[in-house]
């Protein structure tokens, strides 16, 4: 039997000890180029027992960070990859034996990645994932190899799944999509929270006044002194809004797509840069997005749910970013025709459903109603200033208002379009998504029905996929009772099919 014996590169000893343990290293040298050697030494000659302790702390966590590197050499050292015909084998030869086999039939991805320190050096992270309900939280195997090797070994595999798989230039490839930078900012902007944006205007409309009223000398030096330690907090507070609002920018830094046979290829990032290659016949929803900022501007993102893209903190399974519905289904039809996104008739949420809301609803009325009463209108706290209990009134009769304004708008975007091939699932309050799943995808249907939804004949249903735990269920709204029907009649026919 064919087999390639290899190790993982030597620079996976450094990754797997991670930053805490070598922020902890240059914290305990830092800390011995202040220490005085000389003066150690001569306090040990004379027995003093604080010096004592200080080496022996000292010896102790030495000691910790050479066995841990120890540690991490052997595991590197007696850990083995091989390449057989039908699979990968990791074997791991410590106190204990361990063989991990993975057959190719089941890899549903393989994906490359280089963060900055990769980059440096010039290795390459290569992701393996499988079609297991069980694992799609997470990425299944982590291997580190040098850029030559990286490439040989995704070769290797994609030859024994029966892929293609060429050598690709970057810089000479035709990329189907590309987004320029101007496009990956204006993402940013359509995506972004509205309580972000608003609280990101409201500080440059302070900062315009403050500065205006320092030109004009209402503002005395002594006064932004005082105020100094309280602008330093509100600073870092707009930092992190800020930080959440750019974020995306070099998440998605060079973003370009194409699409070759049966085979999208992806690759994005600016600190950290993403290779995806993602198999169309395993991708078993598609996702179109629309936040609250996007839908007022009509645009909207798509993503695809597949197992290997998305499984991850900070990854992220986008196909196409914030464009316009005519611009989206252009390119939607060049990176992945197989869904093409019809304008199905939109079965709408059974209107009766409303009773089955309508007792959170009272809850809520009578919560906020209670603490109204209490603190604005009882004045439990004796708070002397009538307009703090105002506010507390308002505040409560605000919230309740916004509580069943998302119940209106939950109920009006919520619908159900059942086309011959994909059925389609629409949901959403302030933010809209609307996911077009194959028949053939869905694993499981499963509707209920409680006493009030019983007697006016509608139920709520969930809908099972293959993809991490957030993406496999989609919970649908109320509906007519036929309708979950329809969905597992087809569903039933497109399994007998296969």
């Amino acid at each position: 039997m064919e087999q390639n014996r290899f190790r993982c590169h030597a620079s996976v000893i450094i990754e797997n000890l991670g930053g805490v343990f070598w922020f902890a290293v240059l914290m305990l040298i830092s800390s011995m180029d202040d220490l005085d050697l000389g003066e150690v030494l001569s306090l040990l000659e004379e027995g003093n027992a604080s010096a004592k302790e200080v080496l022996m702390i000292v010896g102790i966590i030495l000691a910790i960070v050479l066995v841990v590197l120890a540690y991490n050499w052997v595991v590197w050292a007696k850990t083995w990859i091989s390449i057989e015909k039908e699979a990968i084998v990791i074997e791991r030869n410590l106190l204990n034996r361990k063989v991990n086999t993975i057959g190719m039939k089941n890899i549903s991805n393989i994906n490359m990645e280089q963060n900055i320190f990769e980059r440096i050096i010039g290795t390459y992270k290569i992701k393996l994932d499988t079609n297991s309900a069980t694992t799609a939280d997470q990425t299944d195997v982590k291997i580190i190899l040098s850029k030559a090797k990286a490439e040989w070994f995704k070769r290797q595999v994609m030859q024994r799944m029966n892929e293609t798989c060429e050598e690709v230039n970057e810089e000479a490839v035709e990329y189907d999509v590309q987004y320029k930078a101007k496009d990956i900012i204006m993402h940013c902007v359509y995506t972004a929270s509205p309580g972000a944006v608003l609280f990101c205007l409201a500080f440059l409309v302070g900062c315009v006044v403050t500065l205006n009223s320092v030109n004009t000398g209402a503002v005395l030096l002594d006064g932004i002194i005082n105020v100094l330690g309280s602008l330093l907090a509100v600073i870092i507070v707009v930092g992190s809004v800020f930080q959440s609002l750019v974020k995306d920018f070099f998440v998605y830094f060079g973003f370009k797509a194409r699409r070759q046979e049966n085979k999208i290829y992806l690759t994005h990032g600016f600190f950290k840069k993403r290779q995806y290659t993602i198999a169309v016949d395993k991708i078993n929803a598609v996702e179109i997005v629309s936040s609250t900022v996007s839908r007022v501007l009509r645009r909207q993102y798509v993503k695809v749910v597949c197992v290997g893209v998305g499984d991850e903190e900070n990854e992220n399974s986008m196909l196409l970013l914030s464009e316009k519905t005519d611009v989206m289904k252009e390119k939607l039809s060049i990176l992945l025709p197989e869904f093409v996104i019809g304008e199905p008739t939109i079965i709408s949420r059974h209107k009766k459903s409303m009773w089955s809301e309508l007792l959170s609803l009272l809850v809520c009325f009578i919560l906020f109603g209670a603490i109204a009463v209490l603190l604005g209108g009882m004045n439990v706290l004796e708070i002397e200033q009538m307009w703090v209990r105002v506010v507390i009134v308002i505040a409560c009769i605000v919230i309740w208002l916004l509580v069943l304004l998302a119940d209106c708008l939950s109920f009006k975007t919520a619908g159900i379009g059942l086309e011959e091939n994909n059925l389609l699932v629409v949901l959403g309050t302030y933010s809209k998504t609307s996911t077009w799943i194959p028949y053939s995808k869905i694993q499981e249907i499963e509707y209920s029905q409680g006493p009030i939804a019983r007697h006016f004949g509608y139920a709520s249903g969930v809908i099972y996929i293959l993809a991490t735990m957030i993406d496999s269920i989609n919970a649908t709204s109320y509906f007519d009772v036929e309708v979950f029907e329809q969905i597992r009649a087809k569903m039933l026919e497109r399994k007998g099919k296969k």
